[in-house]
């Protein structure tokens, strides 16, 4: 599955009132990975740009002895909606309700991840 990155940042641009923030800039401060084709999971700024537009997140404890590079390369593979990753809080905030309900359905990142495509 190929995220629409691209298209995600600029929807959420559109409701920033103030339009001083480009896109290029907007994909280079916001996501972990800043390759078009890499994953979604957003920087501390991203994570706060749409929690100052109240875009709606749904959390996910997180235990860290499962947290490995391999989940997050798995996380940035399959997940096609931004997500953060708060290792003080050991959650992971999801800004899907589809994406958050599955894992919280299946109750293990790893369960979830093998069965989501």
């Amino acid at each position: 599955m190929a995220n629409n990155k691209r298209e995600i940042t600029q929807r959420l641009l559109a409701l920033i009132p103030d339009q001083s923030v480009n896109l290029d800039h907007a994909l280079k401060v916001w996501y972990m990975n800043i390759r078009d084709t890499g994953g979604l999971r957003l920087t501390a700024i991203g994570y706060a740009v749409l929690r100052t537009l109240d875009i709606e997140s749904w959390n996910m404890d997180l235990d860290p002895k499962k947290i490995n590079k391999k989940t997050i390369l798995e996380l940035d593979r399959k997940l096609q909606w931004p997500y953060y990753i708060d290792t003080k809080k050991r959650q992971i905030i999801f800004f899907s309700s589809r994406e958050a309900m599955l894992a919280t359905l299946y109750g293990d990142l790893g369960s979830f991840l093998k069965q989501y495509s």
